[in-house]
């Protein structure tokens, strides 16, 4: 038994040493959220950075003389035009997402771009069209599409009659809270039960700058819901929950660190049998993020998505199988809710 136990310790450390990833990449952004959410995981899938783009000489000086092997630059120019670089990943101010996807698009490079890719509908599909026309490959960084939560939820919910969906979080003055904070719950929304249109629309406002919007949403399928999007909250107690009413089951999901689902309740003549006794409620445990174990798929890297849309464009650029969740086409409706919400 120890020998087969050595065996298998041996091949998963062997799994992790071989280098999957050969081909180089550039990163443009070496803000906060790259450093926090993406670069440890680059780091920990062994990814060649070339180059890191930033927008200051002194930033790119402290790249190069901190991180062995990585070259920083001012110049994009000098990125886009070496062939030696096989993707580029964008992760800086949204308002330029747009812009350094279509110039890394027309060099015929594939690119990971975080959300918003854009900030319209118009934008987006010119961006589709480049896409197309470059042959390249594109992924947009909406990561909840590959939490395991998510993913679970997606084949769990095709006889959903409604949902309810909360994401409240504190005050956001540094930017557009629709499409840099909201842009996550319209867009899973689209991604679990298709296309929708808005029924009804309410936006208050604080005297503090907090907005909240309260939506009805119809789903070309029938499914109805309802969304309270709003920065009137806490940051330090930020929640992202969902309730999904399905024909027999109900499932809930809060932070994409768990996910349960339970029966309704039975009937007798039309009258519930909890009406008459107590009910024994059995919820069964889909997914849960175990804080226990400190390794890569219990880190809240994993559960919140990070890892596997990073991974899925690696494995897309160097063609290794790998299904593309996000891709340009599948935002259309993401957007035309956003458009109509602004």
């Amino acid at each position: 038994m120890k020998a087969i136990i050595n065996k298998y310790k041996k091949i998963r450390k062997q799994s992790f040493l071989n280098k999957k990833y050969k081909s180089s990449y550039a990163f443009i952004g070496i803000g906060n959220h790259s450093i926090n959410n993406l670069y440890p995981v680059l780091n920990y899938l062994n990814v060649n950075i070339k180059y890191i783009v930033s927008g200051s000489n002194e930033t790119a000086k402290s790249v190069t003389e901190n991180f062995s092997g990585i070259t920083g630059t001012t110049d994009l120019n000098l990125v886009l035009n070496d062939p030696e670089i096989k993707g580029i990943f964008i992760c800086v101010n949204p308002d330029s997402h747009f812009s350094l996807t279509k110039q890394v698009l027309e060099k015929g490079k594939n690119v990971f771009v975080e959300k918003p890719p854009c900030t319209t509908s118009g934008e987006l599909k010119e961006l589709i069209d480049l896409e197309k026309s470059s042959k390249s490959i594109v992924l947009a960084g909406l990561q909840k599409r590959y939490a395991p939560v998510y993913q679970i939820l997606k084949s769990k919910v095709k006889n959903t009659k409604n949902y309810t969906l909360k994401y409240l979080t504190g005050a956001y003055p540094e930017g557009n809270p629709v499409l840099d904070l909201f842009i996550h719950p319209i867009d899973i929304a689209s991604y679990l039960f298709g296309k929708g249109t808005l029924v009804s629309v309410q936006k208050t406002e604080s005297g503090k700058g907090a907005v909240s919007y309260f939506l009805h949403i119809k789903h070309s399928n029938g499914i109805i819901g309802n969304i309270e999007l709003t920065t009137d909250y806490w940051w330090a107690k930020a929640n992202e929950s969902v309730v999904v009413n399905t024909d027999k089951l109900i499932f809930e999901s809060t932070n994409t660190d768990k996910l349960v689902c339970y029966n309704k309740p039975k009937q007798i003549l039309n009258i519930p049998i909890e009406k008459i006794k107590t009910p024994e409620i059995s919820i069964k445990t889909l997914y849960e993020h175990n804080r226990f174990l400190p390794v890569a798929s219990q880190n809240e890297l994993y559960s919140a998505g990070y890892f596997n849309e990073l991974k899925t464009f690696l494995n897309l650029c160097e063609n290794h199988k790998s299904k593309n969740n996000s891709e340009l086409s599948s935002l259309i409706n993401t957007f035309d809710l956003l458009s109509e919400i602004k």
